[in-house]
């Protein structure tokens, strides 16, 4: 199936009869961002009713690809959380013990009684690295060097008295937590428990021979872009960010690009498609070929929020005042989209989409080449998208 008006605006892949709507939304979608490439996955009750990609991959001057990967940024903080699911349902981790118990050298300068669900809702007052440490590039994101100077340093509130987004530390720490606990990495039970069983070309760390599959995101000048907002914390943050980048590889340097795609990140680093995510998310609230990540006890579970009456460390519009979180899920809120209230999932920078819907038995993948500002409403492609999947849900 295919439409559009040439190949820059065309639209490719599947849809189930009766859901043609959603070829037509993703084709607006294309049309909205001049051509650019994207993708669109929707499983309802475990089968895909919707497969479509379309565009053009401006980098390398071709058709967006049907097995296009994209490294999809915070989105990765979903997948982990689905990883966490698996092992709390099977009593490997108590989502409330201290990470102290399990990590002794963490119990340092008011850390003791930080839980490991408040690492994974953003409470834990760890949102980046000490100023000062060094930190840059993939190093910021993962290693040795990053556990200890977390480890060792002062929250910068008391954990689990405020949500304060915690773009990469929070996935570093979760990963020493299942390490500790499970003998593997987050990496390791993604690809034996998740990706594996369910077909999905999603890793963290990928592989060297699929790079050649990798689509490159490019960030375009947002029209009404946010401004940071005008606080200490806030101001820490972008010294913090400054002090860090480079956060993407030289186009031009094999060696870098090899070393941030290959890298173990869990709050970033996830390289996948939407049909991936979509069928991942599926699989968190129905079977998807006979299997079923986690049951709806543990669904209600990771979905509990965490975060309602705490106050919000702003640091700009997109990651300040409208932030709610179960287990690592992002819930439904003018800067998540859902499909209804009980959604959960995460966004991703650049407005990558996960998400699942226990109510009707959906999960949900968007990946797009062309990265807009995520605004304090979301982004216009989801609701292009999300206005067409709700309509056929009802």
């Amino acid at each position: 199936m295919s439409s559009g008006r040439d190949a820059r605006f065309r639209v490719e892949g599947y849809v189930a009869e009766g859901f043609g709507a959603l070829a037509d939304a993703l084709s607006r979608v294309i049309a909205f961002d001049d051509g650019a490439g994207s993708a669109f996955a929707l499983y309802e009750d475990g089968r895909v009713v919707a497969d479509l990609w379309g565009g053009w991959d401006d980098l390398a001057n071709r058709a967006f690809p049907d097995d296009a990967l994209l490294r999809v940024a915070s989105c990765s903080k979903g997948i982990t959380a689905t990883v966490f699911g698996i092992l709390i349902a099977r009593g490997a981790i108590d989502p409330a013990a201290r990470i102290a118990d399990l990590w002794p050298e963490y119990a340092v300068n008011g850390k003791q009684d930080t839980t490991i669900e408040m690492v994974a809702a953003h409470l834990a007052g760890i949102p980046f690295p000490a100023l000062g440490s060094g930190l840059r590039g993939v190093d910021y994101f993962t290693g040795a060097r990053l556990l200890e100077t977390l480890a060792r340093q002062e929250p910068l509130w008391v954990p689990g008295t405020a949500l304060g987004y915690h773009p990469a530390t929070g996935g570093a720490v979760l990963d020493e937590i299942c390490r500790r606990a499970t003998g593997r990495r987050i990496s390791e039970v993604l690809a034996a428990e998740i990706a594996d069983p369910l077909g999905l070309s999603m890793w963290l760390g990928a592989p060297s021979e699929v790079f050649s599959r990798v689509v490159r995101g490019h960030s375009v000048d947002d029209d009404s872009p946010q401004p940071a907002a005008e606080t200490d914390y806030a101001r820490a943050r972008q010294a913090a960010f400054a002090e860090a980048a480079p956060f993407e590889p030289d186009e031009g340097d094999p060696q870098e690009f090899a070393e941030y795609y290959g890298a173990s990140m869990p709050s970033v680093g996830a390289v996948t498609d939407a049909r991936s995510l979509a069928r991942m998310y599926a699989a968190t609230v129905s079977e998807v070929d006979g299997i079923r990540l986690l049951d709806a006890d543990t669904v209600a579970e990771m979905t509990r929020d965490r975060t309602r009456g705490l106050p919000r460390l702003v640091e700009n519009g997109t990651a300040g005042p409208d932030l709610a979180f179960g287990f690592g899920y992002q819930l439904p809120t003018t800067t998540m989209p859902g499909i209804t209230p009980r959604s959960f999932g995460h966004t991703g920078h650049g407005a990558r989409l996960g998400l699942a819907d226990p109510e009707t038995g959906m999960g949900v993948g968007f990946v797009c080449s062309r990265m807009r500002t995520i605004g304090v409403g979301g982004d216009p492609r989801w609701r292009i998208l999300l206005d067409a999947v709700q309509v056929l849900a009802r």
